[in-house]
């Protein structure tokens, strides 16, 4: 299996970070032919107000651009927005989502 990245970020700087990953998305994901399956996943938890962003692997160049860490893959229960990139790669990246 491939690796995941992700990067925890506090409320305050959730939004700004966030769209700072969004811009610098776009010319990698152009850039690289649109690959099904490069995107990146948001998650909120409201108890800790921590939202983290989740990296495909095939995103993870921009990961580390960012400073994000490996992490566990398993997203079962996980509430996931997709935050960038293109929406079918929801099923490929999650083709078990559509048993559910």
């Amino acid at each position: 299996m491939t690796t995941w990245f992700s990067i925890e970020l506090n409320d305050d700087e959730a939004a700004k970070t966030a769209q700072k990953v969004m811009d610098a998305f776009m010319p990698k994901y152009i850039g690289s032919g649109r690959p099904l399956g490069m995107a990146i996943f948001s998650s909120h938890n409201v108890e800790s107000n921590i939202t983290t962003l989740y990296f495909a692997p095939k995103a993870a160049s921009l990961a580390m651009q960012f400073g994000a860490n490996a992490c566990d893959s398993n997203f079962v229960d996980m509430d996931l927005a997709l935050l960038v990139g293109d929406e079918s790669s929801i099923a490929y990246l999650f083709p078990e989502a559509e048993d559910r």
